[in-house]
């Protein structure tokens, strides 16, 4: 075996008993997991239930990575049902993931859309960049943006509302 394959041995065995003690930690939690996050280096372990509840840290522990996810109930973009005024209904785009929020594609460029702004459905409303991949956030309906929940550069969390749109 060679020094590349035993590394990959190494860190497939490791990611895979990550994965276990994962599983052994929803088991022994109160409530229903959302996700359960395990990162390297410092390490910190991270959880999270269907309604905001606590976030729970360890000390050291081996290199390695491993996200539990949501189960299939959950949904990153979820209809508030919510009446404005009586006849406007007000819509919830949602993070699809844990990441940085970004309004423009570049830091010089134009955000892409504003306040008031009419938007279609497909439109790319924002950005959320997680692990250095850039993950377009498109507007499911068509509406006309009502609210712009987080900051250029925030961190946003799974779930999160991102953007409202109200459909009048």
């Amino acid at each position: 075996m060679t020094a590349g394959e035993a590394e990959l041995d190494t860190r497939a065995g490791l990611v895979t008993h990550l994965r276990e003690e994962a599983s052994k930690l929803i088991s022994e939690l109160d409530g229903r997991v959302r996700s359960v996050q395990v990162d390297a280096g410092d390490c910190a372990v991270r959880v999270e239930w269907t309604e905001p509840r606590a976030t729970v840290v360890a000390a050291d522990s081996p290199a390695g990575s491993v996200v539990v996810q949501p189960e299939a109930g959950d949904r990153a973009v979820a209809d508030t049902g919510r009446t404005d005024a009586g006849t406007a209904t007000t819509h919830a785009v949602s993070a699809p993931l844990v990441g940085t929020f970004y309004r423009r594609p570049s830091p010089e460029a134009e955000p892409f859309v504003e306040l008031g702004d009419v938007v279609e459905a497909g439109q790319t409303l924002a950005i959320v960049e997680a692990m250095k991949l850039m993950n377009e956030i498109k507007a499911d309906r068509p509406g006309r943006v009502s609210a712009i929940g987080p900051e250029d550069g925030d961190m946003v969390e799974f779930g999160q509302v991102l953007v409202e749109l109200s459909t009048d």
